[in-house]
């Protein structure tokens, strides 16, 4: 059974990042854990990821998949920084960005790793993820939070699109 010490999650115990968890253990799917809750990027002032989805493969250091839900687009530096060493080039990261307009979609690179910054529209992140990943909503309502983790996990992992690159500077002045 995977346990956190040997995933990306243990750094992120250890520092009390991860809090409100719904789920935070292994997977149904072997090598897998997953979270599912917040992840808090600062304490004082408090900035969290909210809505959290992530997965880590046993004895891979970073995570290979990462939702959730930042109020502003200034916050992607904190998160990055938060999240440093957790965040890799193979990984697939999904933000939802409160004041990203409606219809925009980028790729910003901090790093070697790549997050997909969407706008956020007062539905769930879990909806969101489940329509942008084609998810079948009815199977999904029959899995429990392990298996919800592990079907997103899957679906972001064969998702391959790109939107428009743009640096965190360029995204800032379309804001």
């Amino acid at each position: 059974m995977t346990s956190i010490e040997t995933t990306a999650f243990q750094r992120l115990e250890t520092e009390d990042r991860l809090v409100k968890p719904a789920h935070n253990g292994p997977t149904h799917s072997a090598g897998r854990y997953g979270f599912r809750g917040e992840i808090a990027l600062t304490k004082d002032p408090e900035v969290l990821l909210t809505a959290v989805f992530a997965a880590s493969q046993d004895g891979v250091e970073g995570l290979s998949f990462l939702a959730g839900q930042l109020g502003s687009f200034s916050e992607l530096p904190t998160l990055v920084t938060a999240l440093d060493g957790a965040l890799t080039p193979a990984g697939k990261y999904f933000i939802y960005v409160g004041d990203v307009k409606r219809g925009d979609r980028y790729q910003v690179t901090f790093g070697d790793s790549s997050l997909y910054v969407l706008p956020y529209d007062d539905v769930s992140v879990y909806n969101e993820l489940i329509d942008f990943l084609y998810l079948d909503k009815m199977k999904m309502k029959k899995f429990d939070t392990a298996a919800k983790i592990d079907a997103i996990a899957d679906g972001a992992a064969s998702y391959s699109e790109t939107f428009p690159k743009v640096t965190y500077e360029e995204g800032l002045n379309r804001i």
